[in-house]
């Protein structure tokens, strides 16, 4: 009898850590906001004016909140998704006209020299 109670014992034993570590998780997600699509402007844009499609012209100044991404001086505009006209001015002289495509969740890098 002592051992079939020795058995029945280790079983539940081993029954209750099978069940204790199979119950207990944890799980993180984390959600990117997707939703909105971004022009990001790098290079001597400094004293530049930006306009996007058809709105009016922003001057880049220090009043453009910028950080450094790999090295770089960025500054980040929110923009629609789909195809948006983007132009550059230094000193009245047009110094890039691009025409992105840009797609909800993602940026596109400008290089203004």
């Amino acid at each position: 009898m002592r051992k079939s109670n020795s058995l029945k014992g280790l079983i539940f034993v081993l029954f209750s850590f099978l069940m204790l570590g199979c119950t207990s998780s944890y799980e993180s997600v984390t959600q990117v906001d997707d939703t909105k699509a971004y022009v990001l402007l790098t290079g001597n844009f400094e004293g530049a004016s930006l306009q996007i499609n058809t709105n009016p012209q922003i001057t880049l100044g220090d009043n453009i909140q910028t950080f450094i991404l790999d090295g770089k001086e960025v500054a980040k505009f929110e923009v629609t998704s789909g195809t948006n006209v983007i132009k550059v001015y230094k000193n009245g002289a047009l110094v890039v006209n691009r025409k992105l495509y840009i797609t909800n969740g993602n940026s596109f890098e400008v290089d203004v020299k």
